[in-house]
């Protein structure tokens, strides 16, 4: 069988909207997907095809959500260059690509793909998601000639159409956690008289799940402003519900009386304790003043709050275990008066945690950052700073975050 890859143009592998959809589907990620890799197993099993993919085509790679018999380095770095990728011709084709054999094929006999990865023999067809827009390839491929047939097409189709239908599933449950996600976030924060209280929420891209992150404040009859911010273990609607309880908690203690934010903890936690979920969480609680320059704060397993502007430091003081480890001790030292030109920073470990570095290097890179221009206190953006602090493409968790700044 022949196929004609070239001249096809729609859709583009950069298209944004195309790219978008491919984000949103969760096919980046094995560990959304990994049950596809039965799919693969089956692919090879009936085409006798050594090798085959569910490969995703992004604007630089194609990313295999799912591999049975790939060889290294390729298997375990789950992806090659777009230089490497034959699957890109199926998302611009938008329709099947049979190669019998690339070396007989004057657009391919040079191919890095043949070149490098010693791919002779290429069958592949379209993914597409619920609404038709497509995503990569489900394909085949051979490190010697394969004449493919009509038969092996047919199967592939099959196979895609099942991955299409995962899709779908994940992006009603996707649909179902974020809408439990967007109740935790408050649609705006109240004002205080004396400054500016801003929030911001971001999840990580490329999945279906979210967490258990979570913020809110209340402005009392006497000027003050409790704030809180939450980070529930784990993710999923587990994690989401217990956030949602736990914020509930949080609004029910701020409008009645708690002497210290370490009793605003320790009544939220007594409000939760026998609700799934709530055990492990990491709350931080802050009150400011009526006249906006001085906070205290109380955290239970929860990052430090940072002073952010000129000079900005990390307030590491008040430690307490997390909800159900132990209660939140108040400590008279969490407090502190800011000065002309500083804020005040509360965030989860999701703005400063990677994975493939410690803990300090995270919090170096934040002091940098409250050290610059627009992300110094009070003018300090919060969407500027969570990403220059941490940009999406090394975001590994969810991250809330919460900035007060008295006003001079």
């Amino acid at each position: 069988m022949a196929t004609n890859v070239e001249g096809a143009t729609s859709p583009a592998v950069g298209d944004r909207v195309r790219l978008g959809a491919l984000r949103g589907s969760g096919l980046l990620r094995h560990d959304t997907f990994h049950h596809l890799d039965r799919l693969t197993q089956l692919a090879s099993s009936l085409t006798g095809a050594p090798v085959s993919l569910i490969s995703m085509v992004d604007e630089d790679r194609q990313y295999f959500t799912s591999e049975h018999g790939l060889h290294d380095p390729w298997a375990s770095a789950r992806e090659t260059p777009l230089s490497h990728s034959v699957c890109q011709n199926v998302v611009t084709s938008e329709k099947p690509v049979v190669i019998d054999d690339l070396g007989a094929d004057p657009a391919f006999v040079d191919h890095p793909a043949r070149l490098d990865i010693g791919v002779e023999a290429y069958c592949g067809v379209p993914i597409r998601d619920p609404d038709g827009r497509i995503l990569g390839s489900f394909c085949v491929i051979d490190d010697e000639r394969h004449a493919w047939d009509t038969r092996t097409v047919h199967i592939l189709e099959q196979l895609a159409a099942l991955v299409t239908d995962a899709v779908a599933t994940s992006k009603g449950y996707t649909t179902m956690v974020h809408d439990l996600q967007r109740r935790l976030i408050p649609p705006s924060l109240p004002q205080h008289p004396h400054g500016r209280l801003q929030g911001k929420y971001r999840p990580v891209l490329d999945t279906h799940d979210v967490g258990g992150d979570f913020y809110d404040a209340f402005l009392r009859p006497t000027g003050e402003m409790d704030v809180v911010v939450g980070d529930v273990v784990g993710h999923g609607v587990t994690s989401t519900h217990a956030a949602a309880q736990l914020r509930a908690a949080a609004r029910a203690v701020f409008a009645g009386q708690a002497a210290t934010p370490a009793d605003t903890i320790n009544r939220i936690a007594t409000a939760c304790a026998d609700l799934p979920g709530c055990d492990g969480a990491a709350l931080l609680a802050m009150r400011i003043s009526a006249d906006g320059r001085t906070v205290r704060w109380a955290r239970a397993g929860a990052m430090p709050p940072v002073v952010t502007g000129p000079n900005p430091r990390v307030l590491r003081q008040g430690a307490s275990p997390p909800l159900g480890v132990g209660p939140c001790v108040y400590d008279p030292a969490c407090e502190v008066r800011l000065e002309d030109g500083e804020g005040l920073l509360l965030f989860t470990d999701g703005l400063v945690e990677r994975r493939d570095e410690d803990l300090d290097e995270g919090f170096a890179r934040l002091m940098t950052c409250c050290r610059e221009g627009s992300a110094m206190a009070p003018d300090c953006d919060v969407y500027a700073l969570a990403q220059k602090v941490c940009p999406h493409a090394t975001q590994t968790d969810d991250l809330a975050l919460v900035h007060w700044a008295p006003k001079d």
